[in-house]
Parts: C-alpha cells; structure tokens; sequence
C-alpha cells in the first residue's frame, strides 16, 4: 500500500519547530521578566509606604506630646504627582476614627486613579471632601489602600493612617514593559524564523537531493551517484546511496546477464525466490530440447570464420527469443547446438507442451529466415529438434572457481540422442513427452530406432503441427 505524503516537507517542519521553541522561550522569558518588573514595582511601593508610615508614625507619635507642622504633610502628598510618590491621599485619624489635621489629598493624581470619585469630590464642600474619601469603599478604582496602626511608646494605639497610592503609573510601567517585552519577543520570533529557514535550508537541501535521487532510482534511473562532501550523518547516508545504487546496478547487470540464458519471467523468479532454489543438486522432472544444424561441417567448410559465427549468432538470435517466450531456460550452447529445458532451475506449467510448441515455432521462424537469406543470396541452414520428458540431476556443476547450472542424466542424454536422429526441418519427441501432449499435437509414429547406449528400442513421433493456437487455449481444454 502506497503511504500517504505529508502535506508538509521536512524543511517547514523543521522552520515550525525551531520558530515554535524561539517563541515560547521568547514568551516564557517575557512574561518572566514583566512579572518581575510588576513584583519590583510592587515591592517598591510596599517600601514606600513602611518608609512613609514610620515617618508619619513619628510625627504623630511626637504630636502626641507636642504639636507638630501639618503642613509637612500637605506639602508631601500634594507634590507626589511630581515626586512620583504616587500618594494619592493621606488620612490621619485618631483612636476614635476622627479626622486629624494633616490629612490631605492629590486630586491629580486622584483624578488618574479614580476620575469618578474625584469629579464627586470636586462638587462637594471642601471641608466635606476628606470625610467623603474616609467614607469611600475602594474597588474598581486604580488605587492601592495602605493602613498602619499609630502606636505610643508604651504599645497603645493612638490612630490609624491610611494611605492612598495610585496604581495608574506602575499599570502604565508595567505595560509599557509588557508591549517592550512583547515586541523584543516578536523581533526574536522573526530573527528565529529568519535562522530557522537558513538552518533548513542549510540541513534539508542534502536529504532533498538524496531523496530526489531515491525517486529517480525507484523510477529505474539507477545511473545515480551523490558527491560525498560532508562527514556528518547526511555523508553516511549519501556514501549509502552511493554503495546502494552500485548494488542495484551490480544486480540489474547481473539479471541482465542471466537474461541472456533465460526468459525474463524464470530469471526474475529466480532472483527472487532464492530459498527455493536449491542449486547444489535435487531430483527435478524436466523436458529437455536439443537442437542442431544438419549438415552444419559441410556448410562451415565453405564460410569464412566471421561468416560463420555470423551465421549462427544471425538464427540463434531467433531461436532464443522464441525459447524465452515459452519460458524456457537455455542451458548451453554446445557448438551449432543448442540445449534448452523446461521445469529448471524453476517450476512452470505445461512444460511438455511448452518445448513442443516452441520446436514448431522455431521451425516456423527458420523457414521463414531462411527465405529472406535466401533472396539475399546468403547461405541457410536447417535445423533437427529433438524433445525427451524425465527426471534428471540438476545443480551447480563445476568448481568454486568456475561454475554452471546445468540437469545432467539419462534423460537428457536420451533428448541428445533423438536430436542426432533428426533429419532437416523435422521436429521427433519421444512416447513420453507425446503422452503430454497428445491433445495438442499433431503426431505421426515413427519405427522405434536403438540409439547408442539404450538397451530397449525408443518409439519416436514426428510432430507435424499443432492442434491449438496459442498455450493459454491449451491451458482451458479440459482435459
């Protein structure tokens, strides 16, 4: 099944990752670093106001036993807008919760952090507007209460201070370094993505070409080979490529060598079914077909040697194309002779019908060649067929340093020795190979002849057509 391609290349996935890790550092540290800033702000004011408790604590403290200046502390509050105090109001006010002299207001600054309040308080009396901000229950206003308890040398609380700051500054601050934080963040996302397109660009450009090398490869282009410039893993993986397709190459040279021998089918079934072929030697039911020219000494006698070989390679060029379209294996060539078998190195159907029906067709062929030769005025050659059907030894014969696949016995000697008895054009089986294929070929008896080294006499059969035009026709007669 073919999987399913990613909608996006490894080199956006990469630009995701990397720009995905800068932005959540760059946002972790933004946010780290406003959090501070709002803490320091906080912790700041906190100081402010202990600062400003114990030194109005001391004054009230003082005041208790002699009469102090409450206009220090108008003073103080009304300038905080430009102290940048943030002290919005200041209420003093005695163990009875009355309003002490010294209370005061910032209605600037008040106006900034609550602008409802202060316009209410703008309408009112301004000996009223002190006990109104008393009164007052802060909650959505940008105001930050402070209370500190007033206390005399010996513990006894004398008053309660209140103490009014406007946040509306330190939310100012703090956005500010919010939005600074924010695009410091967004100018380090853009320099990451900027990084992470080089880096991709940089790291994915190489596993691009080897994998668009990979899919050349895989549509047969196996001439492919990647320059080694790198020593990383991406130089490992194009060496591999490299060591890859000189094997692919090394094999196709070698299928197609085998090739040469056999049929396409038998030799990509045999390089395919390697634990099923057992090449060092087995018992293999096989039909065997020899072939040869007649009068073949003669001809040669009259040939230049070029001639010759020309002659033979010029009609074994058609012999062997038709061997391969029924799917046999040609073993040997043995001078003008050809040997050729059915059912090794593997298994087929039919075989029998198989090697009968490609002796019609190469006479078929021959005789037609040979009146193209013959208009050409060049010399023709007839050939003799013989077919045996029986078991013989096949394997691997030879040494380790030379060896060749080839079936060996008595039954192939015996297809040899019919051959030997064959006349020009004339195709003979034996009875075993006609008890086969019978209801396909036309046959005529021939006397039984002794051949030499058989005892009993072998009853041969001339094939003189065929009674099916095609295998797969023979393959649907019911038999």
């Amino acid at each position: 099944m073919a999987s399913r391609s990613s909608p996006f290349t490894l080199s956006v996935k990469l630009i995701l990752l990397v720009s995905g890790l800068v932005l959540a550092v760059s946002f972790t540290m933004a946010l780290i670093m406003a959090l501070r800033t709002a803490d320091d702000r906080r912790e700041s004011m906190d100081a402010q106001v202990r600062s400003l408790g114990q030194m109005f604590g001391v004054m009230r403290g003082a005041g208790s036993v002699r009469k102090y200046d409450p206009t220090l502390l108008r003073t103080f509050v009304e300038h905080a807008d430009k102290m940048g105090t943030g002290l919005s109001f200041v209420l003093l006010m005695d163990g009875n919760q009355k309003l002490e002299p010294g209370s005061s207001m910032n209605l600037t600054l008040l106006a900034e952090a609550a602008p409802a309040l202060a316009a209410t308080i703008k309408k009112t009396r301004e000996d009223e507007r002190l006990a109104l901000l008393q009164a007052h229950t802060w909650e959505d206003e940008s105001i930050r209460i402070k209370r500190i308890l007033i206390k005399d040398s010996g513990g006894k609380v004398i008053g309660v201070v209140i103490f009014g700051f406007s946040t509306v500054r330190m939310e100012a601050e703090l956005s500010q370094s919010i939005t600074t934080h924010a695009m410091i963040t967004l100018a380090a996302f853009f320099i990451g993505v900027l990084l992470a397109m080089i880096m991709a660009r940089r790291f994915t450009r190489p596993i691009r070409m080897v994998a668009d090398a990979m899919q050349r490869v895989s549509d047969g282009e196996l001439d492919q080979t990647l320059a080694v410039t790198r020593r990383d893993e991406i130089g490992i993986l194009a060496q591999s490529f490299n060591f890859m397709t000189r094997g692919l190459r090394e094999r196709d040279r070698i299928r197609n060598t085998f090739a040469r021998y056999v049929s396409d089918q038998v030799a990509e079934r045999i390089l395919k079914e390697q634990d099923e072929l057992d090449l060092l030697g087995e018992m293999r039911a096989v039909t065997v077909l020899f072939l040869d020219i007649r009068g073949f000494t003669s001809l040669s006698e009259h040939l230049h040697p070029r001639e010759v070989v020309g002659l033979l390679n010029d009609y074994f060029e058609i012999i062997i194309e038709v061997v391969f379209n029924y799917e046999g294996t040609v073993n040997k060539f043995i001078g003008d002779s050809i040997m050729a078998i059915y059912g090794a190195p593997s298994e087929i159907d039919f075989p029998e019908l198989r090697a009968v029906m490609t002796a019609v067709e190469i006479q078929r062929q021959v005789h037609k060649h040979n009146a193209l030769r013959m208009s050409e005025e060049k010399p023709v050659a007839h050939f003799g067929i013989g077919i045996h059907s029986g078991e013989a030894i096949a394997g691997n014969i030879g040494s380790a340093r030379r060896m060749e696949y080839t079936v060996i016995g008595r039954d192939v000697n015996l297809a040899q020795r019919i051959e030997s008895s064959t006349r020009e054009g004339q195709v003979l089986i034996s009875e075993t190979t006609f008890s086969k294929v019978r209801p396909f070929v036309k046959a005529q008896a021939k006397e039984a002849v002794f051949m030499k080294g058989i005892v009993e006499p072998i009853s041969l059969f001339e094939v003189v057509g065929l009674k099916v035009d095609s295998l797969q026709q023979a393959k649907e007669i019911k038999i």
